[in-house]
């Protein structure tokens, strides 16, 4: 069964789960990969959100939108079946 969680504790579990890779402070617009997130970083990342909140997310997802409120987004909102973001 998948947790359920509000858009503002899935922003700031992520965020957290950011800074602490980034290792600095992160606003929800800021590009992650700006920031120092790396491509292995984004992968770790992934799984993580696909662990946390049972959502899969696609890496080319993060590099195309990688933002902390994107990404709440596609965490918060899922596809529907078959699809994939």
């Amino acid at each position: 069964m998948r947790p359920e969680f509000d858009e503002a504790t899935i922003r700031q579990l992520v965020t957290d789960q950011v800074e602490a890779m980034v290792g600095k402070p992160v606003k929800e617009n800021d590009d992650l990969f700006d920031l120092g997130l790396t491509s292995m970083d984004a992968t770790r990342l992934i799984t993580w959100i696909d662990e946390t909140f049972g959502t899969t997310v696609s890496l080319r997802a993060v590099f195309e939108g990688p933002e902390i409120g994107l990404l709440v987004t596609a965490i918060a909102q899922p596809p529907a079946a078959g699809e994939q973001i």
